[in-house]
């Protein structure tokens, strides 16, 4: 036999597998991987492996009949067969290992042990013995295809395998702790201060879902909040805005009663409700005051000093809770962090003259 490495892997990693065996003897081989060129050199007197991605896929069928690649025969078009692997690409660039179980059935592993495993499919980080090697057995990985590398629809090959996909295990989120942020910005609150994530389990992708936490769930699983981009979606209620789904305001409105789940959605908000989910955000989750682009300088400011104005009537202090205020002098803005009330020179000068004029009893 002539034992020629198929030219349909001129693009694909090795590495060097030991003669008669299917494991990798090279530290870090995925790191570091032969070209197609390169790996000839060892090759037949070592058998050699393939190393997966998302460029190319290997399913490997565990099965005494054969019934993972019987499965892709009758529902896809023939590629390249070596033994019981059959090289393919997904359309999407999946690259995942997926793991086949039957639900019904057992099957003998190589001790004779029975279980419901059915095969895998090789993907990232993973490899496969290549062709003409030689099998511990003495069998040799036999080229049954010589065909082209076909690209296949992942949503398709979902559908025809979906049933035998072996179910993760799910991290369930224990003890949550929200962390304590502060800042300008309404939408870098963290989804996490504003809800528990208990109970939420851990989907992959930096996703964790589970139970609605204001109107619950039917299944338990209609909600999802995408932590790396703090953002979350309500499968029932279906809300999406322009970014595809609920940020930390739209959240907040919901789980106080200012919207209800199935509002949310682009530009959902009055100014009366908008304005009450800041003044929420200021009291309970961090939010503070920008200091900074207030934009033009306008009216009373390009004139008067607020912080002078403040000092001349003795009006440092708020006059609800006493604490002092935080000015804005080139603005002309005022503000008291405990209260979360403030505003400008007019409303500033406003207040100076109802106290002054309660003081001096005329009202």
């Amino acid at each position: 036999m002539n034992k020629i490495i198929p030219t349909q892997l001129k693009n694909m990693r090795f590495l060097r597998v030991k003669f008669k065996d299917k494991r990798p003897f090279e530290d870090e081989w995925q790191k570091n991987p032969y070209t197609y060129e390169e790996i000839h050199q060892y090759f037949p007197k070592e058998n050699y492996g393939v190393i997966l991605g998302k460029e190319v896929r290997a399913l490997d069928d565990d099965t005494p009949n054969k019934g993972l690649i019987k499965l892709y025969e009758k529902h896809f078009q023939p590629t390249m067969r070596v033994r019981d692997h059959l090289y393919f690409k997904f359309d999407n660039g999946h690259a995942d290992k997926i793991i086949f179980e039957s639900k019904e059935l057992l099957f003998p592993d190589s001790n004779g042990k029975l279980s419901p495993h059915m095969g895998e499919l090789q993907g990232e980080g993973t490899m496969v013995v290549g062709a003409f090697s030689t099998h511990p057995s003495g069998e040799i990985y036999e080229l049954k295809q010589d065909l082209p590398i076909v690209t296949i629809s992942y949503d398709r090959f979902k559908e025809v395998f979906g049933e035998y996909f072996k179910e993760k295990k799910q991290k369930i989120i224990r003890n949550h702790k929200p962390n304590n942020w502060k800042g300008d910005n309404i939408t870098d609150i963290p989804i996490g201060n504003i809800i528990s994530f208990d109970g939420l389990r851990d989907v992959g992708n930096d996703c964790l879902q589970g139970n609605h936490p204001k109107h619950g769930s039917g299944n338990g699983m209609n909600f999802r909040v995408d932590v790396k981009n703090n953002t979350w979606i309500c499968f029932r209620c279906n809300n999406r805005d322009s970014r595809g789904c609920g940020g930390p305001s739209e959240l907040i409105a919901v789980m106080e009663g200012i919207l209800e789940c199935d509002e949310v959605g682009a530009k959902c908000f009055t100014d009366e409700q908008a304005k009450k989910v800041i003044q929420i955000a200021r009291e309970k989750y961090g939010l503070t005051v920008n200091d900074q682009n207030l934009g033009e300088v306008k009216g009373w400011a390009n004139s008067v000093s607020i912080v002078r104005l403040a000092k001349k009537h003795n009006f440092e202090n708020c006059h609800i809770c006493g604490n002092p205020f935080k000015f804005q002098d080139s603005h002309g803005m005022y503000y008291c962090e405990n209260c979360k009330f403030g505003g400008g020179l007019k409303k500033f000068s406003e207040l100076i003259y109802k106290r002054d004029k309660v003081s001096n009893n005329e009202i």
